[in-house]
C-alpha cells in the first residue's frame, strides 16, 4: 500500500514529533512552513491547517488537488470557508475540543459579576476597607443559546454550582446538563427567565445579529450577556446603548464586533462591562487535545469509517 501523505504545519510537528506518524504505518509526514512550502509532497491526501494563514491555505490546496481531506484548529469557520475556493473535499473542524477552558471563562465571569469583583477590586487598589455584600449563582438561572459542545461543558459546570440551565438549539432536543431546551423561535421566552445568558453559537448568516433591540428588551433588567461566540452575534451599538441605559445589568465580552475592539470604542467604557481579548479558549492543553482529536480522526480516515465534526458548508458550521 502507497503511503498516505499528510500535511503537518512544522510548529504542530515539533511541538509533538511523531505523534501524528504513529497513527498508522503507512502514514508520511511532510512538514509546511507557514508561507505553505512544503519539500517532498507528492500527492498528498491530507492537510493539518494548524497556524497556516490564509494566503497559504490557498496556496496549498492550489498545488496540491489530491488533498481529500482539511482539518481546521478552530471551531468557527465563517472566516475560513469564502477561502476554500472550488475545494470541495470534506472540511472537519476542532468544534467541542476548547469548551474546557471557555466554561471556566464563563463561571469566572459569573462569580466575578455576583460577589462585585470588580468593586472590591477598586477598594483594593484604593485601600479602603468597604464591606460590599455580593450574591450567589446557587438558583438563578443560566442560559445558553447554542446547545453544543461547548455549551454542554458550561451547563456542567453550572449546573455543579446549583444554578438552573436552560439552552436553546435548532432541534429543541433535550441534552445532558440542561433542565429545559427550547427552539429558536423560543429565544425571547428564555432571555426572559434569564439572570445569565452566554452566547455560544456558531456565526451563520441565521446567527448574525441574533442579539439586538428586541432581544435585549426581553432580558430582565438585571439580566447579564456573556459573549464568547462570534462578535457579529451581537449588534454593537445597541449593545452600548442597552448597558449605558441599564436596561440590562452587563456584559462580559470574550468576542466583540469589530475585533480587535479600537481603543476609542464606547463598548471600553460601557457600564457593567469587561472585555478580554478573544482569549477565552486560550489555555497550554488545547493543542494537545486537537492533535488528539486529529490522530483519532486521522485513523478513522485510514480505516474508511466516518470522520468526527464534519463541517456542513451550506449551514457554515
Amino acid at each position: 500500500m502507497a503511503d498516505v501523505e499528510v500535511l503537518v504545519p512544522r510548529a504542530v510537528e515539533e511541538e509533538a514529533p511523531g505523534r501524528i506518524a504513529a497513527v498508522q504505518k503507512d502514514i508520511r509526514v511532510l512538514l509546511v512552513e507557514r508561507d505553505g512550502a512544503s519539500a517532498g509532497a507528492t500527492s498528498p491526501r491530507v492537510l493539518l491547517r494548524g497556524n497556516l494563514s490564509r494566503d497559504a491555505l490557498r496556496r496549498l490546496l492550489s498545488d496540491y488537488p489530491s488533498i481529500e481531506w482539511l482539518h481546521l484548529f478552530s471551531a468557527g469557520v465563517e472566516n475560513i470557508l469564502p477561502e476554500l475556493g472550488g475545494y470541495d473535499g470534506t472540511v472537519t473542524n476542532s468544534a467541542g475540543l476548547h469548551g474546557d477552558p471557555i466554561a471556566e471563562w464563563v463561571v469566572m465571569m459569573m462569580l466575578a459579576h455576583v460577589k462585585k469583583l470588580p468593586l472590591l477590586l477598586d477598594h483594593h487598589r484604593a485601600g479602603e476597607w468597604r464591606e460590599e455584600t455580593g450574591e450567589e449563582l446557587g438558583g438563578k438561572t443560566l442560559g445558553i443559546v447554542g446547545a453544543g459542545g461547548i455549551g454542554g461543558s458550561i451547563a456542567r459546570r453550572a449546573r455543579a454550582l446549583d444554578m438552573r440551565v436552560a439552552g436553546l438549539r435548532a432541534s429543541g432536543a433535550p441534552a445532558e446538563h440542561f433542565d429545559a431546551m427550547y427552539r429558536p423561535e423560543q429565544l425571547h421566552t428564555l432571555l426572559g427567565e434569564c439572570d445569565f445568558v452566554v452566547l455560544a453559537t456558531p456565526l451563520t448568516p441565521e446567527t448574525e445579529g441574533m442579539i439586538g433591540e428586541q432581544e435585549l428588551e426581553a432580558m430582565r433588567e438585571t439580566g447579564v450577556l456573556l459573549n464568547i461566540a462570534r462578535g457579529k452575534v451581537v449588534k454593537t451599538d445597541t449593545l452600548v446603548r442597552a448597558l449605558t441605559e441599564a436596561r440590562i445589568g452587563g456584559a462580559y465580552l470574550d468576542v466583540t464586533d469589530p475585533e480587535p475592539l479600537p481603543p476609542e470604542h464606547p463598548l471600553w467604557t460601557a457600564p457593567n462591562t469587561l472585555i478580554t481579548a478573544h482569549t477565552s479558549a486560550h489555555s497550554p492543553r488545547s493543542s494537545t487535545r486537537v492533535l488528539d482529536f486529529f490522530c483519532e480522526n486521522l485513523r478513522r480516515w485510514c480505516n474508511g469509517e466516518s470522520l468526527l465534526n464534519v463541517v456542513e458548508r451550506d449551514r457554515g458550521y
